[in-house]
Protein backbone atom coordinates (compact mmCIF):
# COMPACT_ATOMS: atom_id res chain seq x y z
CA UNK A 1 0.00 0.00 0.00
CA UNK A 2 1.19 3.62 -0.78
CA UNK A 3 0.61 4.39 2.73
CA UNK A 4 2.54 1.44 3.79
CA UNK A 5 5.65 3.22 1.35
CA UNK A 6 5.32 6.42 3.06
CA UNK A 7 5.90 5.07 6.60
CA UNK A 8 8.97 2.87 5.38
CA UNK A 9 6.95 -0.17 5.97
CA UNK A 10 8.23 -2.88 3.54
CA UNK A 11 6.81 -6.59 4.01
CA UNK A 12 6.80 -9.52 1.81
CA UNK A 13 3.35 -10.82 1.54
CA UNK A 14 3.59 -14.09 3.64
CA UNK A 15 2.93 -17.76 2.07
CA UNK A 16 2.72 -19.71 5.53
CA UNK A 17 0.58 -19.64 8.61
CA UNK A 18 4.09 -19.34 10.24
CA UNK A 19 5.15 -16.59 7.84
CA UNK A 20 2.07 -14.65 8.67
CA UNK A 21 1.94 -14.94 12.37
CA UNK A 22 5.82 -14.18 12.54
CA UNK A 23 4.76 -10.68 10.73
CA UNK A 24 2.19 -10.15 13.02
CA UNK A 25 3.98 -11.20 15.55
CA UNK A 26 6.58 -7.87 15.26
CA UNK A 27 4.15 -6.07 14.28
CA UNK A 28 2.34 -6.36 17.50
CA UNK A 29 5.72 -5.63 19.53
CA UNK A 30 6.39 -2.53 17.30
CA UNK A 31 2.57 -0.87 18.12
CA UNK A 32 3.34 -1.99 21.21
CA UNK A 33 0.29 -4.04 21.46
CA UNK A 34 -1.46 -4.94 25.12
CA UNK A 35 -4.35 -6.65 23.88
CA UNK A 36 -4.24 -10.89 22.18
CA UNK A 37 -4.22 -10.59 18.54
CA UNK A 38 -5.78 -13.78 16.46
CA UNK A 39 -3.59 -14.64 13.03
CA UNK A 40 -5.62 -15.85 10.13
CA UNK A 41 -4.68 -19.06 8.78
CA UNK A 42 -2.91 -19.16 5.38
CA UNK A 43 -6.13 -19.66 3.65
CA UNK A 44 -7.72 -17.11 5.02
CA UNK A 45 -10.73 -18.82 6.38
CA UNK A 46 -11.92 -16.23 8.90
CA UNK A 47 -11.55 -14.27 7.05
CA UNK A 48 -14.29 -15.72 4.58
CA UNK A 49 -16.22 -16.39 7.10
CA UNK A 50 -17.04 -12.85 8.44
CA UNK A 51 -15.68 -10.30 5.45
CA UNK A 52 -13.46 -9.06 7.70
CA UNK A 53 -10.99 -7.46 4.57
CA UNK A 54 -10.22 -5.01 5.05
CA UNK A 55 -10.89 -5.00 9.08
CA UNK A 56 -14.12 -5.07 10.44
CA UNK A 57 -15.25 -4.68 14.08
CA UNK A 58 -17.14 -7.70 15.76
CA UNK A 59 -18.41 -8.30 19.15
CA UNK A 60 -18.59 -11.72 20.14
CA UNK A 61 -20.85 -13.04 23.77
CA UNK A 62 -19.46 -15.62 26.11
CA UNK A 63 -21.65 -18.34 24.51
CA UNK A 64 -19.24 -17.32 20.84
CA UNK A 65 -22.65 -15.58 18.95
CA UNK A 66 -21.91 -12.84 17.01
CA UNK A 67 -23.92 -9.72 18.61
CA UNK A 68 -22.34 -7.43 16.75
CA UNK A 69 -20.90 -6.89 12.92
CA UNK A 70 -20.15 -3.68 12.11
CA UNK A 71 -19.21 -2.28 8.69
CA UNK A 72 -16.19 -2.68 6.64
CA UNK A 73 -13.47 -0.63 8.30
CA UNK A 74 -11.90 1.98 8.54
CA UNK A 75 -14.93 4.33 7.06
CA UNK A 76 -17.59 1.63 8.05
CA UNK A 77 -16.66 1.63 11.53
CA UNK A 78 -18.92 3.08 14.00
CA UNK A 79 -17.60 2.94 17.25
CA UNK A 80 -21.01 4.26 19.25
CA UNK A 81 -22.83 1.56 17.74
CA UNK A 82 -20.29 -0.91 18.81
CA UNK A 83 -20.27 0.79 22.13
CA UNK A 84 -23.88 0.57 22.57
CA UNK A 85 -24.34 -3.25 21.75
CA UNK A 86 -21.58 -3.83 24.64
CA UNK A 87 -23.21 -1.58 27.12
CA UNK A 88 -26.55 -3.61 26.36
CA UNK A 89 -25.05 -7.20 26.20
CA UNK A 90 -23.07 -6.28 29.72
CA UNK A 91 -26.27 -5.02 31.20
CA UNK A 92 -28.21 -7.99 30.30
CA UNK A 93 -25.50 -10.25 31.78
CA UNK A 94 -25.56 -8.53 34.96
CA UNK A 95 -30.18 -8.97 34.94
CA UNK A 96 -28.70 -12.87 34.44
CA UNK A 97 -26.21 -12.74 36.78
CA UNK A 98 -28.83 -10.67 39.75
CA UNK A 99 -31.31 -13.50 38.88
CA UNK A 100 -28.82 -16.23 39.45
CA UNK A 101 -27.86 -14.67 42.39
CA UNK A 102 -31.23 -13.98 43.95
CA UNK A 103 -32.06 -15.80 47.00
CA UNK A 104 -34.44 -18.29 46.95
CA UNK A 105 -37.79 -18.19 48.35
CA UNK A 106 -39.53 -20.93 50.27
CA UNK A 107 -42.82 -21.80 49.49
CA UNK A 108 -45.37 -20.28 51.46
CA UNK A 109 -46.17 -22.77 55.01
CA UNK A 110 -49.83 -24.44 55.24
CA UNK A 111 -51.28 -24.55 58.24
Amino acid sequence: MSSNDKAGIKIEQPKTTEARTLVASRCCTSLGMTMPLLVDTIEDRVNRAYSGFPDRLYLIDAEGKVVYKGGRGPFGYKPRDLEQTLVMLLIDEAQKAAKTDAPIEAPAVKE
